[in-house]
């Protein structure tokens, strides 16, 4: 399976942001499957949050879809803002081959640093789902540095957890930290998309990368500037096991509750 890595800057309005990831997505040579960062068509510009917030039935006829659907591959569209009941998540949306929605997630932890919690809800994890006979999950951002969202999508049978994300450079190591982290302790791929160039005067230049199941970080081939390619084998996640099993040796007895566990003095 050659997966793509999408990491452009930010540049113009939501639409156009749409359109060029989109066909970026599917440069030849076309990759089985693509993924995008966190609000790539609009960034963090949380004061019009609202306003450029989708509604849930504008999600079946994005670029997005329509160029999963044009040339047969999937697509990780990021993470989009979209009206909920309750206010704006910043949610995650997969488009299968047929150009159809096959998962969305939510972001679960909002950055109360950067005043996201003022913008957007907080969200609901989605689970996993089904991606050409594996299992697959998503979690965005921030929610990296929460390792019960992985390790729970990982119980529920997932190879491969995606991270679109908006990282800015001067952690780019600690982002890469993480992604490995993630991936070792589960023993899965894990798949961090970050955003290129600079953002509201920030500077991001991509930097994301896959992390293997042994917790390597994969090389990939560059297709253009901040477009990358990956080869994975989703079998590896089963012969890594062979070796070491770290899920067969989890004590959930002894992790009791993680709001209630103190220390004896």
């Amino acid at each position: 399976m050659i997966l793509r890595l999408v990491e452009l800057p930010i540049e113009g309005s939501s639409m156009e942001n749409m359109e060029k990831f989109s066909e970026a997505a599917v440069m030849p040579p076309v990759p089985d499957i693509a993924v995008l960062p966190e609000l790539f068509s609009t960034g963090y510009v949380l004061s019009r949050i609202h306003d450029l917030a989708l509604s849930p039935d504008d999600l079946p006829e994005l670029p997005p879809a329509k160029v999963a659907d044009r040339e047969n591959i999937w697509i990780v569209a990021g993470s989009l803002p979209v009206m909920s009941p309750d206010g704006v998540v910043n949610k995650m949306v997969v488009y299968n081959p047929d150009g159809e929605i096959a998962y969305t997630t939510e972001k679960v932890h909002l950055f109360s640093e950067m005043g996201e919690d003022r913008a957007f809800v907080q969200g609901r994890c989605g689970g996993t789902f089904d991606l050409s006979g594996k299992t697959a999950g998503g979690i965005i951002c921030y929610d990296l540095r929460f390792p019960e969202l992985t390790r729970r999508m990982t119980l529920g049978g997932a190879s491969i957890i995606f991270v679109p994300s908006q990282w800015p450079s001067g952690r780019r190591e600690l982002f890469r930290s993480l992604l490995r982290a993630r991936a070792a302790e589960s023993q899965i791929f894990v798949a961090g998309c970050n955003i290129g160039g600079e953002h509201l005067g920030v500077i991001f230049k991509g930097g994301g990368g896959v992390a293997h199941p042994t917790g390597n970080m994969l090389k990939g081939s560059i297709i253009s500037d901040g477009i990358t390619d990956f080869e994975i084998d989703l079998s590896d996640v089963d012969q890594v096991r062979t070796h070491i099993d770290c899920l067969s040796d989890l004590r959930p007895d002894e992790y009791g509750s993680i709001q209630s566990v103190k220390e004896t003095p």
